[in-house]
């Protein structure tokens, strides 16, 4: 049985331009996001993992300050995190501003010295997070959660829901799809082999949409471009790329020539 979560999700997914589990889990990131500002900014334990990762990676610390600014008209909670995180690096550059001196007294004695005493941490060690961003944690666990569902879902004998579901989705990307041969198991193998020919049909049909969309460049073989040709080239990148945040390419984004 399709998990009940998981089919309300997706029936609002397939909906949406691009790949549907890309734009689950792009929800899901927001809703963990709007849930740190709005009930987990002064957290202690949430607040200690701030600091072990110091913050969030490049793409999730411009995201937590988008989504605020976007739902809040403002920049509190953003504010709050990095200004913690600037006590905390500057105590530790504090540490480290003795290292150039270090470098300036070293001479050769002391570097054949070095051969024989124990391997030193990087000098940039303390500025480096001790966890990974737990935004992108979040979203590698939903991400998995997402893909076995799915399988579960399309496996499912009592139930064409979800391969119905699916049929209407710009169907998912090359990397939930590799996901998906990683995550099967036994129980779910049905829906696996139906993801594999389904993705297959709709390579082989991309495929033929590209290289007649890339002959009518010929002068010579000028000609009118069918629907799927102009959009052949923005479905090779939402395959291969995945959906990306915000709004996305509709068909009409297409190369018209008539």
């Amino acid at each position: 049985m399709i998990n009940p979560f998981f089919a309300n999700k997706f029936e609002q997914a397939v909906k949406v331009t691009g790949c549907p589990l890309c734009y689950m889990r792009q929800q899901a990131e927001v809703k963990y996001i709007r849930s740190i500002i709005s009930d987990h900014i002064n957290d202690p334990a949430s607040r200690v993992h701030i600091i072990n990762s110091l913050g969030y990676c490049p793409t999730h610390t411009w995201k937590v300050a988008e989504v605020e600014k976007r739902e809040d008209g403002e920049s509190l909670g953003t504010s709050i995190i990095y200004e913690h995180l600037a006590l905390v690096i500057t105590e530790r550059l504090e540490k480290l501003k003795r290292y150039p001196n270090l470098l300036a007294q070293d001479n050769p004695l002391l570097q054949q010295a070095r051969k024989y005493l124990p391997q030193q941490a990087s000098p940039s060690a303390s500025l480096r997070a001790e966890k990974p961003c737990r935004v992108c944690q979040m979203s590698t666990e939903s991400d998995d959660s997402y893909v076995r569902w799915l399988l579960e879902g399309l496996a499912d004998p009592d139930n064409d829901e979800t391969r119905r579901l699916y049929k209407l989705s710009n169907r998912v990307c090359f990397d939930h799809l590799r996901q998906a041969l990683d995550k099967a198991v036994p129980a779910s193998a049905a829906g696996l082999q139906f993801l594999l020919e389904d993705a297959l049909e709709t390579l082989k049909t991309l495929d033929a949409d590209l290289r007649s969309h890339i002959s009518k460049y010929d002068y010579d073989k000028r000609s009118p471009r069918s629907e799927g040709e102009q959009f052949s080239w923005l479905r090779a990148v939402y395959f291969f790329a995945g959906r990306r945040e915000g709004d996305n390419p509709r068909p009409e984004f297409s190369d018209l020539q008539t």
